[in-house]
């Protein structure tokens, strides 16, 4: 007789989709003329890939990764939501600034959660544009690797 297993799936961005993911980022990125920074990390905001283009300011990669902390650390909400809390107590977040694990944690538009069957699994931060265009690159680089697995 065979035992009755149950198998437990393990939702998590891996690095290989996290490569994936910039890779596409970057070339979005490309084609509309900007140089950002990327960086991913998993749901607990530990950083799992980073990039940053050429011409992208060497600062832009620590925002971004500031970014992808506080929407994982809030369990996934994007970075315009965490900008909107920041403006309405900006003492609380100036306080959990520096909890990012060596990166500070920055509610600010330019970061969305990484979703696969609409679990949060990581999420990625971008820096080096308007914010506007941040999200729209990371947007079209979600949509590329994940597809509508990321809503």
């Amino acid at each position: 007789m065979e035992s009755d297993t149950t198998c437990i799936v393990q939702y998590l961005v891996s690095s290989r989709m996290a490569r994936n993911i910039i890779e596409a980022g970057i070339a979005e990125a490309e084609r509309v003329g900007h140089a950002l920074s990327f960086a991913i990390v998993d749901t607990a905001g530990h950083l799992v890939a980073s990039a940053r283009m050429d011409g992208a300011g060497p600062v832009t990669i620590e925002i971004a990764r500031g970014k992808a902390f506080a929407t994982a650390a809030t369990g996934g909400q994007p970075g315009d939501s965490l900008a909107q809390r920041f403006q309405e107590n900006p003492q609380v977040w100036g306080n959990a600034g520096s909890l990012g694990y060596g990166a500070p944690m920055l509610p600010a538009a330019g970061s969305l959660p990484i979703k696969i069957d609409g679990r949060v699994v990581g999420a990625i931060g971008a820096s080096g544009a308007p914010s506007a265009v941040d999200v729209a690159v990371i947007s079209a680089a979600l949509n590329a690797v994940i597809g509508s697995a990321n809503k």
